[in-house]
């Protein structure tokens, strides 16, 4: 997984209180096809299969959350995390590459998270190797770590 910068979100205009809960994702500069939850875009990367993550925020100072979204090289949806609570801060204070699918989180105040790119389901056992809902999506794992609060 390496750091980009490649992606950037549009602008919103007008009260907060009104605006969408997606956001155009543009390109270079260029908009696409492609919105993504949040109002900012803190970190992105590319993984080692040509895919992008993003992390996302909603610029809210009291009720921080960060959303994670998988693309695809095409800048389709793959998978999409939500960390946060209501009344609860989840400030992102840095983010580290702990392996070629894993990202180390630091939340405001000493708390860590591990978030993983999953390969996606190859073979499922009974009959859920039958159900197309679950075969062949990637997926993103958030685990917190055990630490200093």
């Amino acid at each position: 997984m390496q750091a980009i910068d490649v992606f950037s979100l549009a602008s919103h205009a007008g009260d907060y209180r009104y605006w969408p809960l997606q956001t155009r994702l543009l390109q270079n500069g260029v908009p696409t096809a492609c919105y993504v939850p949040g109002y900012r875009l803190l970190h992105q990367f590319q993984t080692g299969t040509g895919d992008y993550l993003l992390i996302c925020d909603w610029d809210c100072p009291f009720e921080e959350a960060s959303e994670f979204v998988l693309l695809s090289p095409e800048l389709r949806i793959l998978a999409r995390r939500s960390l946060g609570l209501p009344y609860a801060s989840f400030v992102l204070d840095g983010v580290e590459i702990a392996g070629p699918d894993r990202l180390r989180l630091t939340y405001y105040p000493d708390r860590q998270w591990l978030l993983r790119v999953a390969a996606p389901f190859n073979r499922l056992p009974g009959f859920l190797g039958r159900c197309r809902l679950l075969h062949g999506r990637r997926r993103l794992n958030l685990r917190r770590l055990a630490g200093a609060e």
